[in-house]
């Protein structure tokens, strides 16, 4: 009897708070006319996509993320940019200092290291706000400042009503981490 292996779609991301995720849902509802906005509860910004991964291995992931010591990370989201190849219209910003990028090598360390492929291009952090657009409208708005003191491995499931994330699992940032961008002694 062949035993059949269970797959997830997964992916690390930077969870919001209720203030960030209700700030991105009423930009997003505001560009609802040039598309189909993002489910409030889906709002996310990826750090690594890790696509379809089996028990054996998202049992890894957890096993190393959990291992990660890594600051608050702060990103200030004041861009709308139009992307044409998937039809998204997203929010971009400015990491405030280097902690998001430490996450993203050290979570793309991970994967290397369980011979997950991930996207070898430089880390962008955005948030997905509307999917099928096909124009960026003029919309000015105040910039969202997205504080994230955890992490988390989120599995993306296919539901009749559409695509759902759900958080697996959250790893929190250390207090005693030292600043991302001091000199060392």
């Amino acid at each position: 009897m062949t035993e059949i292996t269970q797959v997830k779609r997964l992916f690390f991301a930077l969870w919001p708070d209720p203030e960030t995720r209700a700030q991105c849902a009423a930009l997003s509802a505001a560009l609802k006319p040039a598309g189909r906005p993002v489910h409030p509860d889906n709002l996310h910004v990826t750090l690594v996509f890790l696509g379809s991964v089996d028990e054996a291995t998202e049992a890894k992931l957890i096993d190393a993320a959990a291992a990660i010591r890594f600051a608050k990370v702060s990103i200030n989201f004041d861009k709308l940019d139009y992307w044409r190849r998937p039809r998204i219209i997203c929010l971009s910003g400015k990491a405030e200092d280097s902690a998001a990028a430490l996450l993203v090598e050290q979570l793309n360390t991970i994967a290397a290291a369980l011979e997950i492929p991930t996207d070898d291009r430089p880390y962008q952090a955005h948030v997905t706000l509307i999917r099928k657009a096909n124009r960026l409208p003029t919309l000015t708005f105040t910039p969202i400042n997205w504080q994230a003191d955890a992490f988390c491995l989120v599995e993306s499931c296919s539901t009749p009503e559409g695509v759902a994330y759900r958080v697996l699992k959250t790893w929190q940032a250390y207090e005693d981490q030292p600043p991302i961008d001091s000199e060392a002694d």
